[in-house]
């Protein structure tokens, strides 16, 4: 859109024809007087907000155009070499801006053989009310559990329209499932697949066996045969080669973008089509790609515990390296993707679901303590980076830009400390280290600072939905 004193002119391209540039030459004064019956409709604000909702679309209709369109648009279409800034340079001052009796014959633009009363909307069928308020539904489910009287919705892939609530509630674990059934956020129409296993994604890449209770093991083994179908059909170095050349055939096919992101990336749902493993990916600007490969490293330290105290670390695709970025939004142009296992939901929507069987600062505090022995300390301990995993029923923590690498403690010889005791004492617990105490308070000191934060978090959150019960009206 352009705009200057007066009148606009409302850009658009159509993906099917990129090569066209239109255009609408809006004067909304003079059109305001030409259509006294429509004044509203014929306003600057009133033609602004008819153009945003006609640039966002139906509720359902997928907007925006994909990928592969706009990257192959851009490779046929040619660069404009008009410097714009020389031009207007060019041009003497006192001729930049018109005259006030400029183009004296001009009239303007009224559209006034339009008729701008608004289309009334066409009454629905029968049938498509009842498909709509299906879609509607599973939108709603989409964005709120179900509480401890209301029975479970059904899975994403049989929505029906909500039917009256009975009195018994669903099992924690069914409800607790429905989480990794239907992943957050979204964009488009297509339905989210679920989620891999902690246990199937851990197998893989350390090329063990399949998760018999992964949602997609039906799909990871249907190239195998019948023999082999107890293990994984590739190991890690090849699901990463299938995962590159999938993204470089295209970044539509098999990744969404989930609407949700942080300080720096953004998260995809990601599924390698070959085989229907399914997780997610974490995307960044070439800004921060630092941060993102400093991440991993951490996540290499805590190798042992991924898949039980935090998400199991599955590689990463430079898309640069295939000559690709994808556009996810204004200047917001990703070209490094992480991937992980699905970490797990909020601690709010965690506990809305229902009870948990432990308390769940208790179950972050223990995930933290688990890092702290890898020699890591996080440094942004929040809620934010920390979910409810129901495979797990525990806490995962994420999010590891910040995070400080300890060097690994040196060990004794296992034949001077035949004590298993002795032996854990000298991990980097915090609680007795070998060596310089003024060094090791450091270490000490940070670990004790990533739990009092999660305390703190912990007491802040309760304390505030303590705040909207009491609030809440009887």
């Amino acid at each position: 859109m352009l705009a200057v004193l007066g009148p606009s002119v409302f850009l658009k391209v159509d993906w099917d024809e990129p090569e066209t540039l239109y255009y609408h030459l809006a004067e909304p004064g003079p059109e305001v007087s030409a259509h006294p019956n429509n004044v509203h409709i014929c306003t600057a604000v009133g033609q602004y907000l008819a153009f945003t909702l006609m640039a966002l679309g139906s509720p359902g209709e997928r907007r925006g155009n994909r990928q592969e369109e706009r990257l192959k648009a851009m490779k046929n279409l040619k660069t404009w070499a008009e410097d714009f800034e020389s031009t207007l340079r060019s041009i003497p001052e006192n001729e930049r801006s018109a005259s006030s009796d400029y183009s004296p014959g001009h009239e303007p633009t009224t559209y006034k053989d339009v008729d701008r009363s608004p289309a009334l909307p066409r009454k629905r069928t029968r049938r498509t009310a009842a498909c709509q308020t299906g879609e509607g539904s599973l939108r709603k489910d989409d964005r709120q559990e179900p509480s401890d009287d209301e029975s479970a919705p059904r899975p994403p892939d049989t929505p029906t329209p909500s039917g009256r609530n009975t009195r018994q509630g669903t099992r924690r674990s069914q409800r607790l499932a429905l989480l990794a059934l239907r992943p957050r956020g979204g964009g488009g129409g297509e339905q989210g697949r679920q989620y891999c296993t902690q246990k199937c994604l851990v197998g893989m890449v350390n090329g063990g066996f399949l998760d018999p209770k992964c949602p997609n093991v039906a799909l990871h083994g249907k190239s195998c045969a019948p023999a082999a179908r107890a293990r994984h059909p590739v190991d890690h170095k090849e699901w990463l080669r299938l995962l590159w050349m999938q993204l470089k055939q295209s970044l539509d096919d098999g990744i969404r973008p989930l609407g949700e992101g942080g300080a720096r990336g953004v998260l995809f749902q990601v599924t390698l089509l070959a085989h229907g493993y399914t997780f997610v990916s974490k995307g960044t600007v070439r800004a921060f790609i630092r941060d993102l490969e400093h991440e991993a490293a951490v996540y290499e330290r805590l190798k042992p515990i991924q898949g039980v105290h935090v998400p199991v670390f599955l590689g990463a695709i430079d898309l640069r390296s295939m000559n690709k970025t994808y556009y996810y939004d204004h200047r917001v142009y990703v070209v490094h993707m992480t991937f992980l296992s699905w970490g797990g939901c909020s601690i709010d929507r965690a506990q809305r679901i229902g009870d948990m069987d432990r308390s769940l600062e208790d179950e972050a505090i223990r995930s933290l303590r688990a890092m702290h022995r890898e020699g890591v300390i996080h440094k942004d301990v929040r809620l934010a980076n920390m979910l409810f995993n129901p495979e797990t029923n525990g806490v995962m923590v994420i999010d590891f830009e910040r995070a400080l690498l300890l060097n690994p403690p040196r060990r004794p010889l296992a034949q001077l400390v035949p004590n298993k005791r002795a032996w854990k004492s000298e991990t980097m617990d915090g609680k007795k280290v070998t060596g310089d105490s003024s060094k090791q308070s450091r270490p000490s000191q940070s670990f004790s600072e990533d739990i009092w934060l999660a305390k703190t978090a912990f007491l802040e959150w309760n304390a505030d939905r303590w705040t909207r019960v009491a609030r809440a009206p009887c």
